[in-house]
C-alpha cells in the first residue's frame, strides 16, 4: 500500500487531530494509544509494533491494545536493551551529552559533545576518547573536519572555525564578527550559514583563506542541506523548498512547503520533517509538489515534534517526542512506517551507516541494528 499523501491533506488531518485531542485529552498513563484499541491501524495509518497498516482500528500508526509505552533506557556500555539497542557510551559524571550535527560518523567512530568536550567512541563498542575542548554553540562535521561557532565579546559577536576533529588546536578561522547563525550546513567545499541583519545565506570556503560571501540575498532557511552540487533550504519568507548552485547563481523555487525542520538528502530526493505539521516529507527531482511520506502521530509524549532525520538506502529514519524519545522509520515510497526503538532520554542526534543507526541522547550514545 502506498502511504504518500498530499500536503493539503496532511494539514487538514493535523487540524482534525488537534480537535480530537481537545475533546478526549491525552495522558501518559492508561488509556489506549492513538489508533484505537484493536491490533490494526486504520486508514491512513502505518504499521506499528504489533499492528497492521490496513485494518480498521483507527487513524493511528500504533497497533495493539493497551497504553502507549515508552520507558526510558538505563543501559551501561555494552549492555543490550529492548529491540537490540546497545549502549556505546554512558558516564554518570557527565552532565549533558549533545550531538555533533552533520556526518557525526567518521571512519569507525561516532563523535559527540560531552560537557563541552569533543569525544568519540568506536561504533563496535569500546572506550571513549577525549579529543579536545569545545565552546557552546554549533558543532557540525563533514568527513574528518569539525566546524564550530565560538562566542567572542558578546552573544551577538561570534566567529566560525574549522579543524580536523582529531586536532582541534590546528583550527582555521572561517568567519569573524558574525551573528550566531540559526542554520549551519557543510559539504566538502564550503560552510553555509544564515545571518539575520540583513537576512541572507552566506558561504565560506571550508579550507579558509577567503572572505565569506553572500550566496542567497534575503534567504531565510528553516532547514538547510548541501547535496549534489547545490544548497537546498526551506525558506520561511517564500514558503518554498528552494535551491541554488553552491558556486552561486539564481535561486530556484522547487515546491511549496508548510514549514521547515531537519533535512536529509540522498539520490534524486530531499527529505525533511515539518516541525509544525509533524510530517515526514520528500521532494523528488522534477516534481512540482512534495510527497508526505508519513504523518507523525500524536502520542502521549509531551511533544511529537521531530528532532533529527537521516536517510540511507530506501529507508528514512527520524526521532520524535520529548523526554522519552522514539526512533521511527519509513520507506522512501511511504510504506512500512514503524517505531523501531524507543526510550532515548532527550535524544537530539541521529546518524546512520549501512548496518546501524546511532542515537545521541542526553545521557548516552546508542547503537540500533538496521
Amino acid at each position: 500500500m502506498n502511504m504518500i499523501v498530499s500536503m493539503q491533506a496532511a494539514a487538514a488531518a493535523a487540524g482534525a487531530v488537534m480537535v480530537a485531542l481537545a475533546l478526549v485529552g491525552c495522558g501518559s498513563d492508561g488509556g489506549d494509544p492513538p489508533g484505537g484499541t484493536g491490533g490494526d491501524a486504520g486508514a491512513g495509518g502505518a504499521q506499528g509494533e504489533g499492528g497492521s497498516a490496513d485494518g480498521g482500528g483507527g487513524a493511528g500508526a500504533q497497533g495493539g491494545g493497551g497504553p502507549w509505552e515508552c520507558v526510558t533506557l538505563d543501559l551501561e556500555p555494552g549492555e543490550v536493551g529492548p529491540g537490540g539497542v546497545v549502549a556505546l557510551f554512558r558516564d554518570d559524571d557527565v552532565n549533558r551529552i549533545e550531538s555533533v550535527e552533520g556526518s557525526a560518523l567518521s571512519g569507525e567512530y561516532v563523535y559527540f559533545d560531552a560537557d563541552h568536550q569533543l569525544l568519540r567512541v568506536p561504533v563496535a563498542g569500546g572506550p571513549a576518547e577525549t579529543l579536545g575542548d569545545l565552546p557552546s554553540g554549533w558543532h557540525v562535521m563533514v568527513g574528518d573536519t569539525l566546524v564550530w561557532t565560538e562566542e567572542l565579546s558578546s552573544q551577538r559577536n561570534v566567529r566560525l572555525l574549522a579543524a580536523p576533529a582529531t586536532n582541534l588546536s590546528a583550527s582555521t578561522v572561517l568567519a569573524e564578527d558574525i551573528l550566531p547563525p540559526a542554520r549551519l550546513a557543510l559539504d566538502d567545499t564550503n560552510a553555509y550559514y544564515d545571518q539575520g541583519d540583513p537576512q541572507a545565506i552566506w558561504k565560506v570556503a571550508l579550507a579558509g583563506g577567503s572572505a565569506p560571501e553572500v550566496l542567497v540575498p534575503s534567504g531565510h532557511p528553516l532547514g538547510m542541506i548541501s547535496h549534489d552540487g547545490a544548497l537546498y533550504w526551506l525558506d520561511f519568507q517564500t514558503t518554498q523548498l528552494e535551491r541554488v548552485p553552491r558556486e552561486g547563481g539564481t535561486r530556484e523555487p522547487l515546491a511549496e512547503v508548510f514549514f521547515g525542520g531537519p533535512m536529509a538528502a540522498a539520490g534524486d530526493s530531499v527529505f525533511w520533517t515539518d516541525t509544525s505539521l509533524h510530517t515526514v516529507n520528500r521532494w523528488r527531482e522534477g516534481a512540482a509538489a512534495i510527497d508526505v511520506l508519513h504523518d507523525i502521530e500524536t502520542v502521549p509524549n509531551a511533544d511529537p515534534s521531530p528532532s533529527a532525520i537521516a536517510v540511507s538506502g530506501d529507508t528514512v529514519y527520524w526521532l520524535q517526542g520529548f523526554g522519552c524519545v522514539e526512533l521511527w522509520e519509513v520507506k522512501t515510497d511511504g510504506t512500512g512506517a514503524r517505531r523501531t526503538a524507543y526510550g532515548f532520554f532527550l535524544a537530539d542526534g541521529l546518524a546512520v551507516d549501512e548496518s546501524h543507526v546511532f542515537v545521541t541522547a542526553q545521557d548516552a550514545i546508542y547503537r540500533v541494528d538496521r
